[in-house]
């Protein structure tokens, strides 16, 4: 049978602090705040090119600027092109 111990809020305060300073961004996360500086400093009517590299998956490019705008609570629309990915600030 397993040992069981009451831990006072002090104890447990302590061990959630402790866990929240050790906690580091996931690669993901890191890559999707590029993403949310690059959108934020828009202006509605205001827009991006985006040159890809060889390494990038466009469809990867443009669901992360969508998870951008939604967290940043904007709008957002992609103007078709070939080599490059652009958009603009509908909201």
């Amino acid at each position: 049978m397993p040992t069981f111990s009451k831990l006072d809020k002090e104890k447990v305060n302590d061990i959630l602090t402790s866990k929240q300073k050790g906690k580091r961004k996931s690669q993901r996360e890191l890559a999707l705040q590029a993403y949310i500086e690059q959108l934020s400093r828009l202006d509605v009517g205001e827009g991006l090119e985006i040159k890809l590299s060889k390494t990038d998956n466009r469809q990867t490019v443009k669901n992360r600027l969508l998870r951008a705008a939604d967290r940043l609570g904007i709008e957002i629309e992609f103007i078709r092109s070939r080599n490059v990915i652009r958009l603009y600030r509908t909201k």
